[in-house]
């Protein structure tokens, strides 16, 4: 199996935003430089990972980085109010 082949897991935030007066939705990661925006969630998600596969197509390195990093670190998610 090559390292294209393998998957790992990326940590994504969907955040919601007006613009013109219009909802949309943008999917990013702190993992990895990739954004994508939707008219909804799914589409945001969609778009994301279809972005995330082409980069990682490109990148190789940056996966294989990824994947060992993973290794060690468990994401940390924290909703804080003030």
């Amino acid at each position: 199996m090559n390292i294209m082949e393998e998957k790992t897991g990326i940590n994504v935030v969907i955040e919601k935003e007006t613009k013109n007066s219009e909802t949309i939705f943008i999917a990013s990661s702190p993992d990895v430089n990739v954004f994508a925006e939707g008219r909804d969630i799914d589409e945001a998600r969609n778009k994301f990972i279809e972005g995330a596969t082409h980069h990682f197509q490109t990148f190789p390195e940056e996966k294989k980085l990824l994947m060992e990093k993973e290794k060690f670190e468990m994401p940390m998610i924290q909703r804080i109010f003030l």
